[in-house]
């Protein structure tokens, strides 16, 4: 077959496996941007960075969420991975988005985003580091792990795919957070910074296709996936990557 005809099946094969259910335990949110450096126009203002520059830049706001894994035990599974295009930053698109991907009584973490805080109130608990300040961990609370995501989809993003429009994203943060999902703890290390001090790090490998196919066909049990009348591919069942 063609590439482009397993790109697709691919694709759907994984929706079929996808997880419906909401995230729990403790969750990580942050957001990213999509979509390379507007070029200059003389005649405007630079578009700006961050939050500030998305009324006047091209790059579309990704909101993204991480579940942290119940251990870290020898063979102990990662967590979920999802993300999503958001129209903006706001409360609203923020809560909408959560209220579909995380369980009301998951514990969330995220940065000091006003958005993220006043969201926060709607769950069992909420904690934030202040990047602002350069706290970056404070114990248990940080976000890493969903920055460790968001520059996963960066990179296989710039490396494999080089470009991915906004209307198939949702697809390639799917197969992307897919892949995030299906690792397993390998064991620990014992590492040194540049200042002398010791930090255990975990190391993940992933779990071989073969072993993966009994856990995850479960999920399939009840879907069905068939062929559109314009040639697409429909799946019957709800979606995963944020409906």
């Amino acid at each position: 077959m063609s590439q482009p005809t397993a790109w697709r099946i691919g694709h759907a094969l994984r929706l079929m496996l996808a997880r419906e259910n909401p995230l729990g335990g403790t969750v990580e949110i942050d957001e990213f941007f999509l979509g390379g450096r507007p070029k200059k126009n003389p005649d405007e203002p630079p578009p700006g960075r961050g939050r500030k520059g998305l009324r006047r830049t091209t790059k579309h706001p990704v909101l993204a969420v991480v579940q942290r894994p119940a251990g870290t035990s020898l063979g102990a599974p990662a967590g979920d991975a999802r993300a999503s295009i958001v129209t903006n930053l706001a409360m609203d698109e923020v809560e909408r988005v959560l209220e579909q991907a995380v369980e009301p009584t998951a514990h969330l973490m995220s940065d000091e985003a006003k958005a993220f805080v006043a969201v926060g109130q709607n769950f069992a608990a909420h904690e934030t580091v202040q990047h602002g300040r350069r706290e970056y961990v404070r114990g248990p609370v940080h976000a890493n792990s969903v920055e460790g995501f968001n520059l996963r989809v960066q990179r296989t993003v710039a490396g494999a795919f080089h470009h991915i429009s906004p209307e198939h994203a949702e697809l390639y943060f799917h197969e992307i957070g897919f892949r995030w999902s299906q690792r397993i703890v390998e064991g620990k290390v014992v590492r040194r910074n540049r200042h002398g001090r010791e930090k255990t790090r975990t190391l993940w490998s992933r779990v071989p296709p073969a072993l993966q196919l009994p856990q995850i066909f479960r999920v399939a049990i009840g879907r069905q996936m068939r062929r559109t009348r314009s040639g697409g591919i429909a799946i019957k069942s709800a979606i995963a990557a944020f409906g």
